[in-house]
Order: C-alpha cells, then sequence, then structure tokens
C-alpha cells in the first residue's frame, strides 16, 4: 500500500510543477499503457475494492497510532483521495467501493463540497461521522457543515461527539435528541459544559435505535444525555468531571440492557454512601468484562461488591492504590467471580500480601498482565517462589505479561522452572519492550521452554476487538 500512495504523491508533484520538458510530457502519455501492463491490474475490481479498505484500514489504524506532536506532520491528503490519482481504473473503481467514502471527519478540511461528494459516493453505505470540536466552541461554519450530514442520520453507523461545550444558540447535541437512527451501531458522545437548563437523562436519539451496540458517555453526557440502551453489548461511563449520578441512576443504566457483555467505569461515579453494603447487588448476568479506573478509590471495592456476574471473565484494574480493595478482600463476597480468567494491572502495583488476596479471591486466572514499569514486576518474585503444592498461586496461568526489565532475565528462568517443576507450567510469555528478546542472556533457553511474544502496548478492550475506537485514551 505503501507504494501505490509514494505513486500517487509522484504522480501529484510532476504534475504541479511548471515548465517540465518534452520528455517527461512524453513519458506521461506512455503512463495509461504501462499501468495497464502491471499484474495488479489484471484483478477484478472486487479484489481492487478490498485491497482498498485493506490500505485505507491501515492507514486509519498507523494515524491512530501517532503521538500528537506527530499528527501536525501529517499533511498528506486521505488514502481514498490517494488513490483516486493512480489511474484511471484506480479512479473508477476507488469511486465505485462505497466503503471508502463513509468516514466523514467535521474536524479535518474537508469543505461543504467535499463532504456532499463523499455523502453521494458513500451510496448509503453507513456513513462513519465525528463531530470533534475540541476546546473551542464549533464555529459557524463547522455547525453549517453539520447541517449537511445530519440529514443523513439514517445512514449512520458510527457517530462520535465531541464538544467542549453545549450552547443554547450553537446547539450540537440538542439536534440529534428527537431524532431515530436505524442503522446506528457505535454512538460515543462527550461534553464538559452545557449551557442553560437541561433535564437530566434526557434521551438523545429519542425515535430509537435498535441497533445501538456500542455507546461511550463522557463528562456531562453521563447524567445528563441517555441514549437507548435496550440492545447495548459494550458501555464506557467516563465520570471525567466531578459530578457523580445517583445510584438509581446507574441501577437504570447498567440494567438497561439484558445483553450487556463489556462495561467500563472511570471515576468514582457514583455518589451513595450506602451502595453497595445496604442495597442488593446488580444483577448483570452477561457481563464478560470489565475495566475500572477511580479517583478516590471508593469505586473499585463498590462496583466489585455492587453487581453480580457471574459469568465475568476478564478484569481490568487501573491506577488501583495499596487500600483500595479492602472492603472486597474482607467481604465474604470475595470469591463471587468464578470464571475469571484474565486479569490486568495497568500502572499500579500492589505489595506482596495484597497480592496473596488477589490469588485466594480469583484463583482460576489463566492470563495476567502488568503493566507497571519502574521497576522488577513483583509477579515474577512471587511466581519464582517455592510453594507448596496445595498453594500454587494461579495453577491454570499459562500466559503473562509484563513490561521486560533486561536485568531480570534469571528471574524469569526462575519463574518458568519453578511452574514446571510443580506441574503448572507457562506456555507464553509476552514481552513490552523496545529491545528484541535476543538481547536476554537466558533467550535461547527461554526460547526452547516457552513462547516469547513481543508487545508494543496492551491488547484492546474488549478482546478480541480489531475496531478502530481512537476515543478509548483513558486507560493507556
Amino acid at each position: 500500500m505503501a507504494s501505490i500512495t509514494n505513486f500517487a504523491l509522484t504522480a501529484d508533484n510532476q504534475r504541479s510543477k511548471p515548465g517540465r520538458s518534452i520528455d517527461v510530457e512524453i513519458a506521461n502519455l506512455h503512463i495509461p499503457h504501462l499501468n495497464s501492463r502491471v499484474p495488479v491490474y489484471a484483478l477484478p475490481p472486487e479484489i481492487l475494492s478490498w485491497i482498498f479498505e485493506l490500505g485505507q484500514a491501515l492507514e486509519l489504524g498507523e494515524l491512530h497510532n501517532l503521538d500528537d506532536s506527530d499528527i501536525d506532520d501529517v499533511s498528506v491528503s486521505p488514502f481514498e483521495i490517494l488513490i483516486t490519482h493512480v489511474s484511471s481504473r484506480f479512479r473508477t473503481v476507488a469511486i465505485g467501493t462505497c466503503k471508502l467514502w463513509r468516514s466523514i471527519d467535521i474536524t479535518r478540511i474537508h469543505s461543504m463540497e467535499s463532504i456532499t461528494t463523499y455523502i453521494s459516493r458513500s451510496n448509503g453505505c453507513g456513513l462513519w461521522v465525528r463531530l470533534d470540536f475540541g476546546t473551542r466552541t464549533p464555529s459557524t461554519n463547522e455547525l453549517a457543515k453539520l447541517g449537511v450530514i445530519s440529514p443523513q442520520l439514517n445512514h449512520y453507523h458510527r457517530l462520535v461527539i465531541k464538544t467542549v461545550d453545549e450552547t443554547m444558540d450553537k446547539p450540537v447535541i440538542r439536534p440529534f435528541c428527537d431524532r431515530d437512527a436505524p442503522m446506528l451501531e457505535h454512538l460515543s458522545i462527550s461534553v464538559e459544559e452545557v449551557e442553560g437548563a437541561f433535564a437530566a437523562n434526557t434521551v438523545v436519539l429519542r425515535g430509537g435505535a435498535e441497533k445501538l451496540s456500542f455507546v461511550r458517555l463522557r463528562g456531562l453526557a453521563v447524567p445528563l444525555f441517555r441514549p437507548p440502551l435496550s440492545v447495548v453489548t459494550t458501555l464506557h461511563l467516563d465520570q471525567t468531571l466531578p459530578l457523580p449520578i445517583h445510584y438509581t441512576t446507574l441501577l437504570q443504566i447498567l440494567t438497561a440492557s439484558p445483553f450487556l457483555a463489556h462495561l467500563s467505569v472511570y471515576g468514582d461515579i457514583v455518589d451513595s454512601p450506602v451502595w453497595p453494603t445496604t442495597i442488593p447487588p446488580i444483577e448483570l448476568p452477561n457481563l464478560r468484562s470489565l475495566r475500572i479506573c477511580g479517583i478516590s478509590g471508593m469505586i473499585y471495592s463498590s462496583l466489585l461488591l455492587g453487581i453480580n456476574a457471574a459469568c465475568l471473565d476478564s478484569l481490568v484494574l487501573k491506577d488501583a492504590q495499596e487500600f483500595d480493595l479492602e472492603n472486597f478482600w474482607a467481604s465474604p463476597n470475595m470469591f463471587k467471580f468464578p470464571q475469571l480468567h484474565h486479569l490486568t494491572f495497568c500502572d499500579f502495583e500492589f505489595s506482596s500480601h495484597v497480592y496473596a488476596d488477589v490469588f485466594r479471591a480469583f484463583p482460576a486466572i489463566t492470563k495476567f498482565t502488568t503493566s507497571y514499569s519502574p521497576s522488577t514486576p513483583l509477579i515474577l518474585s512471587l511466581l519464582a517462589q517455592p510453594v507448596e503444592e496445595l498453594d500454587i498461586p494461579w495453577p491454570d496461568l499459562h500466559t503473562l505479561t509484563f513490561l521486560l526489565n533486561l536485568y531480570d532475565d534469571d528471574l524469569i528462568k526462575d519463574v518458568v522452572q519453578n511452574r514446571e517443576a510443580v506441574g503448572c507450567p507457562l506456555v507464553t510469555l509476552r514481552l513490552g519492550t523496545s529491545h528484541h528478546p535476543s538481547t536476554l542472556r537466558q533467550y535461547d533457553w527461554l526460547r526452547e521452554n516457552v513462547v516469547l511474544e513481543e508487545i508494543e502496548k496492551l491488547e484492546r478492550w474488549p478482546a478480541p476487538d480489531f475496531s478502530l475506537d481512537e476515543d478509548d485514551i483513558l486507560f493507556y
């Protein structure tokens, strides 16, 4: 795909240079003939379309991975535009590939004409619309662009609204309140300030959204804006502002969909001092994965004790402190997640004393991940210790993921040998490192005894999820 893009850029540069030589002009006359002889031109249009879609997906993934400082340097045209400049055949196929034109980002340099062109070429394929106004109030021109794209709501598959404020004279969220979105699957709303009187729990897309399976509510969207949740499977509640909601509101949100499988909670979201001690747990029978990141620390024990989710398979904790889960460890209900197999600790470390509680509460762990970086992960030292057969921590553990310290290779070997000796061998070590594992002195031995994998970042949540979600930034 890079060669296709480079060819398009080169062609654009040649066309833009005045005073080209006769030789260049003559050579350009032969380009269509030479292009037709390239093997890729023998591919059917359907295969070319699939290749173009893959190339666009790769480009979007690469842009998503860039740092903010790098994004300013990205000035080339989008993939779907570049590919139309390669040849007349590529242009014809690209324009006829509806999925290439479904993503419309109001934050970019799209003109009104460009937006209209994208709408036309997408041909109702299912639009991915992003309204990202950053840290400023949207301009009149941007709202005019919104006016062009909003009538296509019945063709939306994704809608992301990110605005610093919702004002009376320049509303961004309000226009969607009384609408329906029959094809919408992904909705993300983030707002920090709301001007004027606004009823709590206002329904967005009041007309209905029967396919809405993914919802993110961030900032004031948590208490103020609520879309239909009856078929939601993935829910993000991001309390980025110090404005907790009532327990009854949380109960209504979490139980709105019997299909809720993935729940991510950021912040100390509930203000009830009695939750969960004197209130029956919230029943979430289909919940498979849960992420929690607290501010004061109250939410960790409260949420784990405040829900019943016997089928929970994956738990991600971020920024937890040593005593944040004391109430959970002390509760007779600490064994309430017997099916929990995947456990992830993000950016924190527990003491060996707390790890003992972790081992007891979650005995069936098969995959453990820690992203704590300042020193040797304590889990390595704990797993390397000789133990009695009845006290083996996580006997079913087969995959261990951690940030590699090159000085820990002897300790890593001890872990592998110890697990093998007690009949609970590790299968895979996933190492977060900028170095190749071959720099380890024990590399050859380790490679013979376990599978070594290099990782650049934590896997997407919920796993396995290969869809692009550029707004999932609070847990990484």
